[in-house]
């Protein structure tokens, strides 16, 4: 049989059961007929590496005996992705690949997509941020750089990637934490933490904020130190020996979280059927090997767990920017 004709029987099955009042053939009874994760980045980036890793565990690992594809909707932020979500509600096979920049760009109003416009689905990796300087810097430890701070918050040029955004939110937190205001932290944006790095090197600002794996590269190569890490505790691997803020004394905790939403109005069991999917997928050793390659850390949670998560983060967050007057969104 063609493509074509397949197509078309499979089309008129559906239509049939339909009028029967039966729901459609899955190929798991608990799960769904077909899977798609979208990912709101072109190939190539985090969300894409994670949404591929994933999918081939759910086949490799016989998990999902649905067919799935990995879709790429990249635009507006995230947004593009979110409203291709929003108009599947209900599905329990159409899962999208999101992080802390979705959460980020409903407070700060570039985004009308809010988290609970949706069903969190699951926490998958933690992505924590290093704080970083050029090799020889006058800034030999972390508490150099507080130090500095603290007497005058205009005297380290602190490099990000947006103001209000994931590697800002860091900053206000050690600001916070050592009783300066982050309005008057000097802040420059950058594109990328690579042009932000790059431009350190120059020695046109003091410090930049970034992923934590993404600055391990340049660490290895003896160009610049990272001083310290937004973790709860020590990064294994390459950044064992780089402390963290918080055995530091200072309550700046952050991670920028990718993980998984699906559909506004999905079924206990559809949830149920990706809380124990995922949990299978994440003791792959393709998933072990993905994280310790970026510096990951393994942050898998359930749907119930990352709900949860992302209501505490929400409060912190609005709290944050609307220190820094950038809040639009409060609830």
């Amino acid at each position: 049989m063609n493509h074509t004709l397949k197509g078309a029987a499979l089309s008129f099955a559906t239509m049939c059961l339909a009028i029967a009042g039966l729901p459609p053939a899955s190929a798991d009874p608990t799960g769904p007929s077909s899977v798609e994760l979208v990912v709101p980045n072109s190939p190539g980036g985090a969300a894409d590496t994670i949404a591929r890793v994933m999918q081939r565990n759910w086949t490799e690992g016989k998990l999902v005996s649905a067919p799935s594809v990995v879709i790429n909707k990249p635009g507006g932020g995230g947004n593009v992705t979110l409203s291709y979500l929003e108009q599947k509600e209900g599905e329990g096979g159409v899962l999208a690949v999101t992080s802390i920049t979705h959460q980020l760009n409903y407070i700060v109003g570039t985004s009308d997509y809010k988290y609970s416009d949706f069903t969190p689905i699951a926490m998958l990796v933690g992505d924590y941020v290093g704080f970083a300087v050029k090799a020889g810097s006058r800034f030999e430890t972390a508490q150099d750089l507080v130090d500095a701070l603290k007497k005058d918050p205009q005297s380290a040029s602190i490099a990000i990637t947006g103001i209000g955004g994931l590697n800002h939110i860091p900053g206000l937190q050690l600001a916070r934490a050592i009783g300066v205001d982050g309005r008057k932290l000097k802040t420059p944006v950058f594109d990328s933490t690579g042009d932000s790095a790059t431009a350190m090197l120059g020695g046109h600002v003091d410090v930049v904020i970034g992923s934590a794996g993404n600055l391990a590269g340049h660490a290895e190569s003896g160009l610049i130190r990272i001083l310290a890490v937004t973790a709860p505790e020590r990064l294994p691997g390459k950044l064992a020996d780089v402390p963290t803020w918080s055995e530091l004394g200072y309550d700046v905790v952050f991670s920028s979280w990718r993980g998984l939403w699906g559909p506004k109005g999905m079924t206990p069991e559809q949830i149920a059927f990706w809380d124990k999917t995922i949990a299978e997928s994440g003791k792959a050793p393709s998933w072990r090997k993905e994280l310790e390659a970026n510096t990951w850390t393994d942050s898998i949670k359930s749907a119930a767990e990352t709900r949860a998560e992302l209501d505490a983060l929400q409060k912190e967050l609005v709290s944050l920017l609307t220190e820094l007057g950038l809040a639009k969104r409060t609830d």
